[in-house]
């Protein structure tokens, strides 16, 4: 069961779920989103740290972070789920209210608690009641200006919460992989790069992330390439930036990931 809104800019969804899962389903998107726990039993894993979120508590990922959710128990969980463009916020405000995304280290996803000090489920509701028509958009922009405004303020208080451990060595491997996408890249150059047989970094890897090297190099440089499809670069030369070193293989990846081709998406 679901209240939901959706446009070109903007999805967003009031969520309850009463069945379990038995796996993360991984993924990565070319967006930003936000995540508010209200209560239930489930685990986040986020670039190989799992969260298990507290009731209201806020999850940002920034565009490009590969994570998943599992649900561990049949018991109500409820959530509102958030993404959008960054094109639908004003320039002079966009480095301020996207800033909480990134944190001071630069990292991809912020983790806070006590959200429910800073009445965040009314600027969730109050964009879901934004209705069709000519002025949606617009309401929907205010509106989420609001609501990131409050998680600045979130962020300025000291609000962040505990990550849980992630191992040391997968941390710099993922440290490694996000800003070499454009880099040739295989398990044996990343086997001599952290002096591990190919085998136990791709189980290792496994482990702490959910999913293997290759996986996840596709979802986050397809990310990548979508980021640069929207600022107008044509498709074959998005395809040599991230690192695919053939258009056809990009092409495919793209498509299934994406869910349309590559060259309608500045046409969307």
């Amino acid at each position: 069961m679901q209240n939901h809104i959706e446009t070109e800019q903007v999805n967003l969804s009031h969520s309850f779920s009463y069945t379990a899962t038995d796996q993360y389903a991984l993924h990565c998107h070319p967006f930003f989103e936000v995540y508010y726990f209200i209560h239930g039993q489930v685990s986040y894993l986020v670039e190989g740290k799992r969260y298990e979120p507290a009731p209201h508590s806020i999850l940002l990922l920034a565009p490009g972070t590969f994570h998943g959710v599992k649900v561990e128990s049949s018991q109500e969980y409820e959530r509102y789920a958030l993404h959008f463009q960054k094109d639908i916020l004003s320039r002079e405000r966009e480095e301020l209210l996207l800033a909480p995304f990134f944190g001071d280290s630069g990292r991809q996803d912020i983790y806070f608690e006590g959200a429910d000090g800073f009445s965040m489920e009314g600027y969730f509701e109050a964009m879901l009641e934004c209705e069709d028509g000519r002025q949606r958009d617009m309401l929907l922009s205010i509106r989420l200006e609001a609501l990131l405004s409050q998680i600045v303020r979130m962020d300025l208080l000291g609000h962040t919460g505990n990550a849980a451990i992630q191992s040391r060595t997968v941390d710099q491997i993922i440290h490694y992989l996000n800003r070499s996408l454009s880099d040739p890249i295989t398990l044996d150059s990343l086997s001599e790069r952290f002096f591990l047989s190919k085998n136990h970094l791709n189980c290792l890897f496994k482990q702490a992330t959910g999913t293997t090297v290759r996986n996840y190099l596709i979802h986050k440089r397809v990310a990548k390439a979508h980021d640069l499809l929207r600022q107008g670069i044509p498709a074959a030369i998005a395809a040599e930036r991230c690192g695919f070193g053939d258009y056809s293989a990009f092409f495919r990846a793209y498509k299934k990931i994406i869910g349309v081709s590559p060259t309608g998406i500045n046409r969307q």
